[in-house]
């Protein structure tokens, strides 16, 4: 039971972060989502710092089985940008929930030290799983050898993510066609 407590807290936790961010909810609120007393959170997450690290790394993880996921089962760079853009289309469409990144980078400045350092490693993850799609389809001839896969990478994941936020305010096309027009730029290029 403690063990789907815990996870029961990290999943309304992460809705919370993805709707309202770190700084727009407090354990008291998580309690009455969650249904547990404050008590029962603090015992789980003794401080919101030690919430927000878990919840981080729990989304790595996530995120870095997704990409994975991706990599085995997309044979094609344009594939595998199309599948990367459906999570962040997924998560839009899941109650305009945003990407758990975007949510907090807005808030970076106001962040705990260590949610700073979890924040950081989860950009770098990500940028690095584009970054490996770039770079074996520019080595399949799928992209312009011109193209560096590291700076072309930070390009999508800022993209998506800044898609992502401004979509959220009612035009979820905006994703889609700011993908689309990124996949567009990066394979003429052949």
């Amino acid at each position: 039971m403690k063990s789907d407590t815990k996870t029961l807290i990290l999943d309304v936790a992460q809705r919370l972060i993805q709707t309202r961010g770190h700084n727009g909810f407090s354990f008291r609120d998580l309690s009455r989502e969650v249904g547990v007393r404050t008590a029962s959170i603090h015992y789980h997450f003794p401080t919101k710092t030690d919430l927000a690290v878990a919840l981080i790394r729990r989304y790595r993880e996530m995120i870095g089985e997704a990409m994975a996921d991706i990599a085995v089962q997309q044979d094609s760079l344009g594939k595998r940008l199309d599948a990367t853009t459906r999570l962040y289309m997924d998560t839009l469409h899941n109650g305009s929930r945003i990407c758990v990144c975007a949510a907090l980078a807005g808030e970076y400045l106001s962040l705990p030290g260590a949610v700073q350092v979890e924040l950081r490693k989860l950009i770098d993850d990500s940028e690095r799983w584009i970054s490996r799609f770039l770079t074996e389809g520019r080595a399949r001839g799928e992209i312009s050898k011109d193209n560096d896969p590291h700076s072309l990478a930070r390009l999508w994941y800022a993209a998506l993510q800044g898609a992502l936020v401004v979509s959220r305010a009612g035009n979820h096309e905006i994703l889609r066609d700011a993908a689309g027009a990124l996949k567009n730029l990066t394979l003429r290029g052949m």
